[in-house]
């Protein structure tokens, strides 16, 4: 039985379990403890786990593992939720850089619970490619910012965000390993007004619609700027009720200086009593109110 301190967080409604390990004391499989923890009903509940270690090449490392214990990739709004974290810990100052995925990153935390979230230039961006659904067809947008994800555009499949079925349309790309060999997240988007879309996404790991995704609101963004001529800042309406900002330079369809902006906001924080044999939350305790 171990006991291990943990923080629940949320950035536009993508929720996380966060760890503290800068002093590298915590010793379990990660893997194991991200599904026990991140299970709803069993454990705490959440769409991924995020863990803070030391790195010998920027303030911090952040380590992101989806619910199902697989490695996700870059998360957005889980690198805005851990960089609030790291300056509510004192680990370090509020302008910082810190490393996730084999990428760096720098982010600023200011005001109550904002934060800025710097990202490279996107890996990949493939404006048009053809999905096969059936008989037919999909036009999609590729962007890769450190993960995978297909952008989906309203007449392309679906007509309306908000009445789309977006998990079977999703899981018919998410699930195409010919195309996507490690399978991809799923974005659906809509132009709502002259720079504001709605976004709704479906993540890999998670397989399920979650409320928001920060490197899908990235994606999505750059997606309407190909699609629909968007103009950065792109403000994004998330499942959660929330708007991120994307903001960007663009040089044809190369995509620079990447900035995620929204809320990172901490739920509650405790411990949990965790069994590794068995991988087995099996009780909260010491958990605090809301912050």
């Amino acid at each position: 039985m171990i006991e291990i301190s943990f923080t629940k967080m949320n950035g536009a409604g993508n929720d996380f379990v966060v760890l503290n390990n800068f002093n590298g004391a915590l010793q379990i499989e990660l893997p194991d403890f991200a599904e026990a923890v991140c299970a709803r009903g069993f454990g705490i509940g959440a769409d991924g786990l995020l863990v803070l270690q030391k790195s010998r090449e920027s303030d911090f490392e952040m380590i992101y593992l989806n619910s199902d214990g697989s490695e996700g990739g870059m998360c957005g709004n889980g690198g805005r939720c851990i960089a609030r974290f790291a300056v509510l810990n004192g680990i370090c100052k509020p302008t910082m850089h810190f490393t996730a995925h084999g990428g760096s990153y720098a982010a600023e935390v200011f005001g109550h619970d904002k934060v800025r979230l710097h990202l490279p230039d996107p890996d990949k961006v493939t404006p048009s490619m053809k999905i096969p659904l059936g008989s037919q067809f999909l036009d999609a947008t590729y962007v890769h910012p450190n993960t995978d994800h297909v952008v989906l555009t309203s007449g392309g499949g679906f007509d309306k965000v908000d009445s789309a079925d977006l998990l079977a349309l999703a899981r018919k790309v998410r699930y195409n390993f010919e195309i996507f060999p490690k399978g991809t997240n799923v974005n659906l988007i809509e132009k709502i007004a002259e720079n504001k879309i709605r976004m709704r996404t479906y993540e890999r790991g998670v397989e399920n619609e979650t409320l928001a995704c920060g490197t899908g609101a990235v994606a999505s963004a750059i997606t309407s700027s190909i699609r629909y001529g968007v103009q950065s800042p792109v403000s994004i309406l998330t499942t959660g009720g929330e708007t991120l900002k994307v903001s960007f330079d663009r040089t044809n369809n190369r995509f620079s200086n990447i900035v995620l902006e929204g809320s990172a906001r901490v739920v509650f924080q405790g411990k949990v009593l965790y069994n590794e044999q068995n991988h087995k939350v099996l009780d909260l305790i010491d958990g605090q109110g809301q912050i």
